[in-house]
């Protein structure tokens, strides 16, 4: 999020810190969007840095880098908040958060066409992997959720999929697409780092990095102990000559959320039915 889950919270956690500077800034339907609920705590909320990525393709797209957010579920559903479990069930990995445009300086554009209404129907053949790989754990309305992350942050990509007639599934469909690229389960896996491990910041990083090419953000949270944990990890794309292109997240260097590049941090276990209600 942001928990991107709009309507259930998420924008809290994309609003303090650094970016609550932003309100000052923004329109009143942001400040109403930001109080919509005090939900979920998400990471890397400290403040972005200048991005040492490369400027090549500044076209107006409207934003200049995208953020892919992808969390794991156990860290998400233990803390004192706790979750919802979807009906259907997802993917037994780090489920997709959101996709996110973003500037370099910090800020964010955010609902950009209120005339571009979310059509359920136009993702009829990407249902099945919409509730594997990106699922709402808050609400067991799933076509909300997706409404929400298509009118707050699909809309900002249209000037991007400016030549297609189908911009809304263009969005669905690029998300999922840059997911399959970046399994972040599959990569740590490899390098031994799987639930009920204990390790840090640093070693998550390093284990992506060496497999992925590019520098990634990673963040933790707080489980109801007050133990902290891994909670997501963030890949970042940047549109060149109509494509979109992997470069170093801007924030990669920051171990705030963690505590430090070396302390330790847990993947507690993925035990669904500990959370369904």
């Amino acid at each position: 999020l942001p928990y991107d889950e709009g309507y259930v919270g998420s924008v809290l956690a994309r609003t303090c810190n650094s970016r609550m500077a932003r309100m000052t800034m923004q329109a009143v339907a942001f400040v109403a969007a930001s109080v919509l609920g005090l939900a979920q705590a998400v990471p890397l909320k400290y403040a972005r840095t200048s991005s040492s990525a490369p400027a090549s393709a500044k076209a107006d797209f409207g934003f200049d880098y995208l953020h892919l957010v992808q969390e794991w579920p156990g860290s998400f559903c233990d803390t004192k908040k706790g979750c919802l479990w979807p009906t259907n069930e997802p993917t037994k990995g780090f489920l997709l958060h959101g996709l996110w445009p973003e500037f370099f300086n910090g800020t964010w554009p955010e609902y950009c066409d209120p005339a571009a209404p979310f059509n359920m129907t136009a993702l009829s053949d990407l249902e099945d992997d919409l509730h594997t790989y990106w699922p709402s754990l808050m609400s067991p309305d799933q076509a909300s959720f997706w409404a929400h992350e298509w009118t707050r942050h699909g809309t900002c990509m249209e000037p991007f999929f400016t030549s297609s007639a189908a911009k809304e599934h263009d969005f669905f469909a690029l998300t999922l697409k840059l997911r399959e690229g970046f399994d972040a389960f599959a990569m740590l896996s490899s390098k031994g780092i799987g639930p009920a491990s204990t390790t840090s910041w640093e070693a998550v990083k390093m284990a992506l990095e060496g497999t992925y090419g590019h520098k990634v953000e990673v963040g933790c949270n707080f489980d109801k102990a007050g133990k902290r944990q891994l909670l997501e990890v963030r890949t970042c794309y940047q549109p060149v000559l109509g494509k979109i292109e992997a470069i170093d997240c801007p924030n990669e260097g920051s171990a705030v959320q963690c505590g430090s590049p070396t302390a330790p941090i847990v993947i507690p276990p993925f035990h669904p039915a500990l959370y369904s209600k």
